[in-house]
């Protein structure tokens, strides 16, 4: 007779002093986001306990697999004054052994409540749970699979930097002028480098954006019903505060950094092991990656508050402080200072403020609060102590994209820029254009385009500059294997010659 490919795990469900259940996972398994809490107790409350505990029976004792919030929450009813049964539903699980109760404790997952970092990393450990086999039938809200792939890796044993496996390929992509991060192998790459948990906003929540109508649809029709309600037309402020109320997804925040891109401005045009500065730091990203290739790197940033985030989160991914390093102050004062001049750098590399189109403070020395001309007194300054500091026959790159004025005409910050690094004595040697993905630009382009003809940008200018001999390039820089990956991309139907 043909054995059933699927069998019922189910032993029973039956009531348990839920009071008396243990857990196999620690305490710091899993954190709350978003109110999870108060929206798991709110739910409880109205729906009363619907949803019976998982569990596996081993010696006598009742192992909770899925249902520990539930727990704690409970506990949180009963000392606000209500009363809550000693007895609940339970479903008994069958399981051979710890180790499968522990995979089926991770294959089970709270609407509520994430999986933490950290929490995972021990659970795994602790277990000694195979990831890569589980990771494809986890379903854990808001948590990348590959979070902690980097962690995984790193055993901490000579408290180097250790390269993830997943980032090791010295060939990334073609070396060619333009580069598509629509592209899914340029979303994977970075989704592995994000799994290394580190956040760019971490004290950017507040940042004014220009655009602040960038928003999804969702958004807009909140905006139209609020236009009806009140009579007038409602302020961007209030739009957005009102849909955060109603549980609407807002987009907020500064640009964060592509680390792709940076993983490939380092391995491009730094020698290995090279000392990089960046005179604009702002978020952790330029920095993390630097560490975590092994380069030393010195980022400066005006917010003594994003220094710190920054130097946090590189202590929790195990980088050296010494090698990983943030200065809180204005560039154009500490350049050439003590705080730089340790030695000369290898590599200059930053993405500064577009002019006026994100203010990040409200500091007067914040480029972004200043008019125009202004900011490229303040900027060709900075350039030129950076290109100061960098050692002879060395590269420098900005990533940098043009900017409308309040009429609607492009300042020229581009060539502004291309000047800036000329009369500090660097050429441009290469340009390439970086081609973003469309997100919100798809909702905003209708509206610019029929009120101004203003066509949707959708890429950056990678500025790469050339202080020295030109010639001297190839005994300084490492050749990268390039032949056959480049000829493997005649078989690939997603490439078009320009």
């Amino acid at each position: 007779m043909h054995q059933p490919q699927i069998a019922s795990r189910i032993l029973k469900t039956e009531l348990v002093k839920w009071k008396e259940l243990e857990f196999i996972q620690q305490e710091n398994f899993k954190e709350w986001t978003n109110n999870g809490s108060e929206k798991l107790i709110e739910s409880i409350l109205k729906y009363q306990f619907i949803d019976p505990f998982k569990v596996w029976n081993h010696k006598g004792v009742n192992y909770c697999l899925d249902g520990r919030h539930r727990f704690l929450d409970l506990e949180k009813v009963i000392k606000s004054g209500k009363e809550v049964p000693e007895e609940l539903p339970a479903t008994f699980i069958d399981c051979k052994n710890i180790k499968e109760a522990a995979e089926l404790v991770l294959v089970y997952s709270s609407a509520y409540a994430q999986i933490t970092q950290q929490g995972l990393l021990e659970f795994v450990n602790n277990f000694d749970l195979d990831f890569p086999d589980l990771q494809g039938i986890m379903n854990i809200p808001d948590f990348d699979t590959i979070a902690f792939e980097g962690m995984l890796n790193n055993n901490g044993d000579d408290g180097e930097p250790i390269i993830p496996s997943s980032l090791k390929e010295s060939f990334i992509f073609p070396p060619f002028s333009i580069l598509d991060t629509r592209s899914g192998v340029w979303q994977e790459r970075k989704r592995k480098w994000l799994s290394l948990g580190f956040n760019s906003q971490e004290t950017r929540e507040d940042v004014e954006l220009i655009a602040k109508s960038g928003q999804s649809t969702a958004i807009y029709e909140l905006r139209n019903k609020m236009r009806t309600t009140l009579g007038r037309d409602p302020e961007w402020d209030e739009i957005l505060e009102y849909a955060k109320k109603k549980g609407l997804h807002v987009y907020e925040g500064a640009s964060i950094f592509d680390p792709v891109l940076c993983e490939l401005s380092y391995k491009w045009f730094c020698p290995e092991g090279g000392r990089i500065l960046d005179p604009f730091a702002g978020g952790s990203v330029r920095g993390i990656v630097a560490g975590v290739l092994g380069y030393d790197y010195l980022g400066i940033d005006l917010r003594d508050d994003q220094c710190e985030a920054n130097k946090k989160q590189a202590f929790k991914l195990g980088l050296s402080p010494v090698k990983t390093k943030w200065y809180a102050g204005d560039s154009n004062e500490v350049l050439g200072t003590e705080v730089s001049k340790e030695r000369k750098f290898d590599f200059v590399y930053s993405c500064p403020p577009y002019a006026y189109l994100e203010k990040y403070s409200d500091d007067p020395k914040d480029l972004s609060n200043m008019t125009y001309d202004d900011f490229k007194d303040v900027y060709f300054s900075i350039i030129k102590k950076s290109v100061e500091q960098l050692k002879d026959d060395r590269f420098a790159c900005f990533v940098v994209g043009d900017v409308r004025d309040k009429k609607g005409f492009y300042i020229n910050f581009v060539s502004d820029t291309i000047q800036a690094f000329q009369e500090a004595g660097m050429e441009l040697y290469n340009e390439i254009i970086l081609v973003n993905v469309v997100g919100s630009l798809a909702i905003r382009v209708r509206r610019q385009f029929n009120n101004g003809r203003k066509v949707g940008k959708m890429h950056q200018n990678v500025l790469v500059f050339y202080k020295g001999d030109p010639k001297k390039i190839k005994e300084n820089y490492p050749e990268l294997n390039l032949g056959e990956d480049l000829e493997e991309l005649n078989n690939q139907p997603n490439i078009a010659l320009l």
